[in-house]
Formats: C-alpha cells, structure tokens, sequence
C-alpha cells in the first residue's frame, strides 16, 4: 500500500494563530492536538482517530497529545478546514468534496460511479497517482497524511422508495455544497439543497428536504434514518475523507515526531477500512430492525442509474482537470465514462 509519504508542504499561511509554533521544536517539547471532525462518536473514523491519539502518545512519551473532538463541535467540515489553514486547530479529516473547494483538482472525485467497490478505490488512492492527487494541496498551508474513508453514499428518502433516476423528478435532496454533486441531481431533474450537516435532521423533520445521501453508518449514527427511514442502495459516490495536519505546526516538530504522526495515521486509516468492510451490513440491519427500509437495485435499474450519469460526464468533464479525470477512471477500469469523455 503506497501512501503519501513524501509529505505534502505548502506555501505560505497567514500568521496569526502561528506564533506558538515559531522557532524550531526540541524533542523536549509538548503540544496538544486539536483534531475536529463531523462524525459522531463511536463511528469507524471516530475508532480509528482515537487509535491515533493513543499511537501518538505512546510513540510521543505523551509529550504530544491529540484530542478529538467530532459531531461537527468544532465547526463543518468547510470551517475546520480554514481552521486547520490558519493554526487554530491542528488537524481536521474533511470529504474530499468539501476540500475540492480548497483544491479544484480533487473535483474528479464527486463525479458519480467511478469505482464499483472498497478494494478498487483503495487501489487507486494509494497509488502514485493518488499521492499525486494530495500534492494539489501544495499552495493550501497544509499536509495530507493520507486518505481516510467515509464510504459510498446511498439514498435516504422521507416519503417513499427511490428505485430509479426518474423517481428523483423535483426531489428536494439535501447535498454537500460541492458543485459536481449538485450539478448531477440537477441533471436528472432533482432539486439539490446545501445544508449545513448540523441542519440535517431537523431539515429532513420539517419538510425542508425529501432526503439525503450519505453513507449507512453516517445516515444512522447522526439519527437522520429517524425522519428519513426509506433507503436506497445507490452506492452513486465512494467518498474518501483526507487526514489533514497545519504545515507550519507540523514542520515546527522533529523528523522523529513526525514520522510518529505519519505512523500513527496509516494505522488509523487502516483500522477505518478494516472497520467499513463489515459497518455497512451491520448497520443495514440495526435500520431495518427499527422498522427502516433498505432497497436493493436490481441489475436494470442499477445500470439506469450509470446511463443516467453518461451525459452528466460528457457535459462536465470540462469543468475540471480533465487529464485527471481520465487517469481516475483508467486506473479504476471505468470504460463506461472514459469513452463518454474521449
């Protein structure tokens, strides 16, 4: 498994929230570790952010500490993200459709149905061309430790079973704010809302929103399976989260701290995939014994979801780094929307 370690530096950030780190650190030296994030407690990347901490101090001799702070109590994940920029936290792990924000390249990744399962993505993401991904995070005051995993994004309706793309006709559905997942929806008639994610439930409560997609365990963890107890297994994104460190914070540690934090972040994210491979079932079947529904698409209707994504493809490869999008879908064996956009 290749990961990124050449470390991705950056340019320049602004200084104030810095001048703690300024100077250059002795093994001697103790710091805390603020690391935020959007997902409840107890879930697979929650597990595997508390391995790092534990790694962290072990291999630190406690003289560095993390706290992780998830549910979204030190913000969203947009909000940790320039917190993470400007040092007044030290780490966050962010979709990667939030931090394509940040970096317009990583837009490949919200287009839909580019990988068919786990093992796929993980193969293209710790490749060459996946560390090569996390370098356009160069001019961003940050560094990337590796690539997380959120799992793939299925459907949760209010009223009813989607089954097919035509059912999503005027479909208030809430989204990220990620420009490509909102063009889809919008490309086969839905109605796409940004919502905070702290705004969801009450949202899906009060009619605001039909539905929303994200993963099984995000869906029931965070209680939205509650007003949205209608579930469709679109898997339409693979949604990799990225572990982000301050770049002047972690330059301002010793080669040898650093090479624990590095250490201690494969091991989480190798706790997170281990932990998804069997999450998903485990926590379709808590749904469906509270009295949810979980749709399974049959082979038609799961291939009317790809053909409806094939104009999607030729209308918006242009709108990002088109070469990357090609290299993602040669190494993920897409020919499906290669050729859409050759």
């Amino acid at each position: 498994m290749i990961r990124t370690t050449n470390l991705i530096t950056a340019g320049a950030v602004a200084a104030f929230g810095l001048t703690a780190w300024s100077g250059v650190a002795t093994a001697a030296d103790s710091h805390t570790i603020k690391f935020g994030n959007v997902i409840s407690a107890g879930d697979t990347q929650n597990q595997g952010y508390e391995l790092f901490a534990e790694q962290v101090a072990e291999g630190t001799d406690g003289r560095i500490t993390v706290e992780v702070y998830p549910d979204g109590q030190l913000g969203g994940e947009r909000e940790m993200i320039e917190a993470t920029q400007f040092g007044d936290i030290e780490m966050t792990a962010p979709s990667v459709g939030v931090l394509a924000n940040f970096d317009k390249s990583l837009e490949v990744f919200d287009f839909p149905f580019i990988f068919e399962d786990a093992d796929t993505a993980h193969e293209v993401l710790d490749s060459e061309l996946g560390d090569e991904m996390l370098a356009g995070l160069a001019d961003s005051g940050l560094i990337a430790l590796g690539w997380g995993e959120n799992g793939f994004r299925n459907l949760a309706m209010t009223d009813g079973t989607v089954r097919v793309p035509e059912d999503m006709e005027g479909i208030k559905l809430r989204t990220m704010q990620v420009p490509m997942h909102i063009a889809y929806w919008e490309s086969i008639g839905a109605a796409p809302t940004p919502i905070s994610f702290p705004e969801v439930f009450t949202s899906l409560q009060q009619g605001v929103v039909d539905g929303v997609e994200n993963p099984y365990e995000l869906l029931y963890s965070a209680r939205l399976t509650e007003p949205a107890n209608y579930l469709t297994e679109t898997r339409h994104i693979y949604d990799p989260e990225v572990l982000l460190i301050n770049k002047d914070f972690y330059e301002s540690l010793s080669e040898e701290d650093q090479e624990v934090i590095q250490s201690a972040a494969d091991a989480a994210i190798d706790k997170i995939r281990s932990l998804k491979k069997t999450v998903s079932d485990e926590i379709r079947a808590e749904i469906e014994a509270e009295g949810g529904t979980v749709t399974d698409l049959t082979e038609e209707e799961r291939q009317a979801w790809i053909d409806s994504a094939v104009p999607f493809y030729a209308d918006n490869a242009s709108e990002v780094d088109t070469e990357k999008l090609k290299a993602i879908l040669e190494a993920a064996g897409n020919a499906t929307f290669l050729e859409a956009i050759q």
